[in-house]
């Protein structure tokens, strides 16, 4: 983390937005449904309930969903690029092993949502609601989160080089050995966070002095350190 005698670690480099052709092919279903080794290419799906489905090895390149559910699905090794998902419902979605590159998920509901050993490139998370989610073991190198809710949500072993978190509630989320190095924090939310002292490497940034009182408070309770009152040390 930056403090003092030490220099800043570089902003993060911009995100790579995702690559849409101009005109895409609504969708139809059944036949652009989650089956395994499906591939569903430049379309657009709109209000589609796609939850419950159990599908491997699903391919979504260059397709724009809106409104579109996929709560309780589990799609092992899902692949997902140059897409764009608006408020979709991912809730209790299981994502094992699965890669993302070039996404944005926008005021989307991840609660719950299971994303063990994934890999996101380039993604854009904004507006989300995801407690209790879990990225245990993924690697969210260069993905950014904005003005997400992120509470209770399970990061272990997660690799975070060069994320970036910005006006995140991280309130009682586990960081416990995450990579955090050139990781970038910025107005979070950090009231019961765990696993703090594995940020070694980050930028922590506060506007408030509430948020900074917040970290300091939680940064002395990972180490063990007890904070004083002034008033119980009166000079001699």
């Amino acid at each position: 983390m930056s403090g003092e005698g030490q220099r800043p670690t570089k902003p993060a480099k911009r995100l790579v937005r995702p690559r849409l052709e101009a005109d895409l092919t609504k969708a139809e279903l059944p036949r652009d449904d989650l089956v395994d080794d499906a591939l569903l290419s430049e379309l657009v799906f709109v209000d589609v309930n796609f939850g419950g489905r159990s599908a491997r090895f699903v391919d979504i390149e260059g397709c724009r969903l809106t409104g579109c559910s996929f709560a309780g699905s589990r799609l092992d090794k899902l692949t997902v690029s140059d897409s764009i998902l608006e408020r979709c419902d991912l809730a209790n979605a299981e994502l094992s092993r699965g890669a993302m590159t070039r996404v944005e998920l926008a005021a989307c509901r991840l609660t719950g949502l299971a994303a063990p050993d994934a890999a996101w490139r380039h993604v854009l998370v904004r507006d989300c609601l995801a407690d209790l989610s879990s990225f245990r073991f993924a690697s969210l190198a260069r993905a950014e989160w904005v003005d997400c809710r992120l509470q209770g949500a399970d990061f272990v072993g997660a690799d975070l080089t060069g994320a970036v978190f910005r006006r995140c509630d991280l309130t009682r989320a586990e960081l416990s050995q995450v990579k955090a190095t050139q990781a970038t924090f910025i107005d979070c939310t950090w009231d019961g966070i765990r696993g703090i002292s594995s940020l070694a490497g980050a930028t922590i940034v506060h506007g408030s002095p509430i948020d900074a009182l917040t970290f300091t408070a939680a940064m002395a309770q990972a180490l063990r350190i007890t904070l004083g009152d002034p008033d119980d040390f009166p000079a001699d």
